[in-house]
Formats: structure tokens, C-alpha cells, sequence
């Protein structure tokens, strides 16, 4: 996961990605960037991921095409992340109405605010700890090799 703001890094996808995320936490939107593959993504909600190959920004507007039933993307070029940040951030909202967080998610992050980094296993950690199904759920603290992940 990229994790530089506002630096030229890696590749040019990136670059537009870490713009448009600055741009979406100006607008009090949270988005995490990845990469590989020459695209980078800003993942932001559910049913709202703003992919770009450098070239341009895309991300599905919750629309389908009448005649053929497909995915209507929305698609913008790179010269103005501020305006597509707002875009973005619409579309955010209305995602947020449609998709609310769960109860025990939204519980946990009011209780225990964790940062951008180890959100997901303090997020478990919490969930173990309020369910109490410690048996079925395990969190490593530290990461495990890729081998172990794949049964090698």
C-alpha cells in the first residue's frame, strides 16, 4: 500500500492517487491507495473505488445502462483532482446513506479509535473481544510469510 502524500512516487498512477486522496481528506473523506499493475486504486467505500492508470480517474457511479444493463463508470482526467475529488465525495454520500457501517463496526471505532495503521486487526481484536469467539477468529501480530498464507 503507497502511503507517501503529496510526493512524486512510484509510478504515475500512484502520483494521481496520492493527489486525489489529499484532495478527498480536504473534503473530510478517507480513501486508501494501492497499487500494482501499473493502476492505482483509492478505495474509499463500499461500491466506491476510484481506480486510474495515470491517465485518467474512473470509478462506477451506481448506475446501470438502460439498454444494456451494464456499469456506467464515471471517467475524468488527471488535470483537476480537486474537482474530482468532489465528485467523489458526493458520490460518498450517498453511498454513506445507502451502506451504513454495521453496528458492531460503528460501535468499535466510537470505543476505540485506531489509527490508519493496524486498523483491521484492532478492528478483529475488538470484534474477538465482544463476541468472545476467540476459537474461531485469530489475528497475528505480526504479518505471516507469503507461504504460510497459501498452504506451502
Amino acid at each position: 500500500m503507497a502511503n507517501l502524500r503529496g510526493v512524486l512516487a512510484g509510478t504515475p498512477a500512484v502520483h494521481a492517487a496520492c493527489l486525489l486522496r489529499d484532495e478527498l481528506v480536504r473534503h473530510g473523506v478517507e480513501g486508501d491507495v494501492h497499487d500494482g499493475y501499473g493502476l492505482a486504486l483509492v478505495s474509499v467505500w463500499a461500491d466506491l473505488v476510484v481506480w486510474t492508470d495515470g491517465m485518467v480517474y474512473r470509478w462506477w457511479t451506481g448506475r446501470l445502462s438502460p439498454r444494456t444493463r451494464r456499469r456506467l463508470y464515471a471517467v475524468y482526467g488527471l488535470d483537476n483532482p480537486a474537482a474530482v475529488a468532489r465528485v467523489v465525495a458526493l458520490r460518498y454520500a450517498e453511498l454513506r446513506e445507502s451502506h451504513p457501517r454495521s453496528g458492531l463496526i460503528a460501535e468499535t471505532l466510537r470505543s476505540r479509535p485506531y489509527g490508519r495503521q493496524g486498523a483491521l486487526a484492532g478492528l478483529l481484536r475488538t470484534a474477538v473481544e465482544t463476541t468472545g469467539c476467540d476459537e474461531r477468529v485469530r489475528v497475528p501480530s505480526v504479518p505471516l510469510p507469503l507461504d504460510a498464507l497459501h498452504g506451502q
